[in-house]
């Protein structure tokens, strides 16, 4: 039986791992948060997954999945690989029987058939529910079915755990992973016949963002360093609506679009219902529309002075309570209390990146034996993510990841071994300058220069400042005792970043267009024809080529 190792507990990770063991490897899943199953809360860290609300799936009557994936297409501005949109949409049909057998009880109409909600660019309502923390109960369900196979033996799950570097054998082919403890700073060698990627990648060089601060695109960056291709990484998707609150906990924090459905509106300074402006659907366009048109605002001195507008709830107050128990508990310890408040300040937050790893139908990358999915992956979503479709994706791919990483696994010769090798080496000091510090001016500089509205110039000069980031971390003062391993963690969190920043950067200005949630207002008109945008990492330098579908 050879070793499968899967980086990620959230929901892809979590899917992978249960399908590789199921599909005869022994699975080692590594991550680097403390995977504590039973303990999610909202200031927690790990994957994005239990906060989900619902997820997209043709399975009433008047839907089917011809339409999701036309659907997907579309509001991805024809940059999704279809290939992989079509997987997605024919796999979350099959996603419904696997969570119940999982003990998943969605939401049904009185009937007996699904209830449904609706998300913007979708035909029709087709987002499957349970309460409004479906991806809580679904992230619940995978964690016992994990823990059935940690207890027969199929799975091992090491927490505290980095990965830093994809192992690679002589021909090419993903053979395991080094990695830090994340305490001891011990360095771990993990030998494998297949590698899952699963670790989320996040929006986490913007702030706000909706993505938890663990996340720094290890995955992205993991791959590109061991030789993998990325594509797609100018698609930023901005949720429209997170939150601005002084709780820095959820300052970016979701207030679930649904509501916008449900007559909330979007004012600005003036009192002026502005989204209207923008787009004939106002409130209930796209995310990518509906992002730029707040923005807009902000930008252009129409917004308040904390750089927000207002989403007058007062036609759906009353129905927050019993129909969104968990944004209602989120509101109240954000410091917004629907019964006496009826206006939330907002602004949008980075949420999920379209791009990734560049894989195919079954998962695997440029490099054999490698395999994505969720947030690392690119190519599903295109320019553009439809909400309720990033929680089937992650399962979905999750899954297909950990099967056909068992399969390939099955071919290879004996895994699974482990080493120890001494402490990571910590950079010197010289200057004086935290990690935290620079990565806060990066994340600050991503959003107002790389934002929903770009611009050549904004672009340029994100590019210089990546470029002075890139050099004051060479030079970063470093704390010792308890504080030092933590504190290498945000020096390795800002260099992934900061190399995740650059490619997005450098594919924003070779991007001379507006596509889905890249929106260039010196080029606003979109191309007739899409031509992608891959990189590749040869002497640390990012090299260049197009794709097409």
């Amino acid at each position: 039986m050879n070793t499968v190792i899967v980086v990620g507990a959230g929901g892809a990770g979590i899917a992978a791992a249960i399908e590789a063991a199921e599909n005869g490897a022994r699975v080692t899943l590594v991550t680097k948060a403390l995977y504590e199953k039973d303990k999610y809360t909202w200031a927690s860290t790990g994957g994005c997954t239990w906060k989900t609300h619902a997820f997209n799936v043709a399975i009433t009557p008047i839907d089917s999945v011809e339409d999701h994936i036309n659907d997907t297409i579309v509001g991805g501005s024809f940059a999704n690989n279809p290939a992989l949109a079509e997987t997605l949409c024919h796999g979350a049909r099959e996603l419904v029987d696997w969570l119940e057998e999982l003990g998943i009880t969605f939401e049904r109409e009185l009937d007996g058939s699904f209830a449904t909600r609706p998300f913007g660019g979708c035909g029709i309502p087709r987002g499957v529910y349970l309460e409004d923390r479906l991806g809580y109960y679904i992230q619940t369900a995978l964690a016992a079915r994990l823990a059935q196979l940690v207890a027969d033996g199929c799975v091992s799950v090491i927490s505290g755990v980095r990965a830093t570097r994809i192992l690679l054998d002589d021909n090419g082919w993903a053979s395991g992973i080094e990695a830090l403890a994340v305490d001891s700073l011990e360095t771990l060698t993990f030998t494998a016949a297949g590698v899952v990627l699963a670790d989320g990648g996040g929006a986490s060089m913007y702030a706000p963002s909706a993505a938890s601060m663990d996340k720094s695109c290890d995955g992205i960056v993991l791959g590109l360093k061991a030789g993998a291709e990325v594509i797609d990484m100018e698609f930023v998707q901005f949720h429209p609506t997170g939150l601005a609150s002084n709780v820095l906990t959820f300052d970016g924090s979701l207030v679930e679009e649904a509501l916008r459905f449900d007559g909330a509106q979007l004012l600005n300074r003036s009192g002026k219902r502005f989204m209207l402006d923008y787009d004939p659907r106002g409130e209930m366009a796209t995310r990518d529309v509906v992002s730029r048109g707040i923005y807009r605002e902000i930008i252009e001195g129409r917004g308040f002075d904390n750089k927000d507008v207002r989403l007058d709830i007062s036609s759906c107050a009353h129905i927050i309570s019993t129909t969104y128990p968990a944004l209602h508990e989120r509101l109240i310890q954000a410091g917004f209390d629907p019964g006496t408040n009826n206006v939330l300040n907002i602004r949008p937050t980075a949420h999920f990146l379209m791009g990734g790893l560049r894989i195919d139908t079954e998962a695997e990358t440029s490099i054999p034996g490698l395999f994505a999915a969720g947030e690392t992956a690119g190519g599903v979503h295109g320019a553009n993510r439809l909400g309720g479709n990033g929680l089937s994706e992650c399962l979905v791919f999750g899954r297909i990841a950990g099967r056909n990483a068992a399969r390939h696994a099955a071919g290879r010769p004996e895994t699974g071994d482990i080493d120890v090798s001494p402490s990571f080496k910590q950079p010197s000091c010289q200057n004086g300058e935290t990690p935290e510090s620079v990565l806060r001016e990066l994340r600050s500089s991503m959003y107002w220069n790389v934002g929903p509205v770009r611009t050549k110039l904004g672009l340029l000069t994100m590019l210089g400042l990546i470029s002075t980031f890139e050099e004051r971390a060479q030079r970063l003062a470093f704390t010792t005792g308890s504080r030092a391993a933590a504190q290498i963690q945000t020096y390795l969190d800002l260099t992934n970043l900061l190399l995740a920043s650059r490619v997005i950067v450098e594919g924003a200005l070779m991007r001379t267009e507006s596509r889905g949630a890249h929106f260039r207002d010196d080029y606003p008109d979109m191309l007739n024809e899409f031509s992608g945008s891959s990189a590749t990492l040869k002497d640390d330098r990012l090299v260049w080529s197009s794709y097409g579908h």
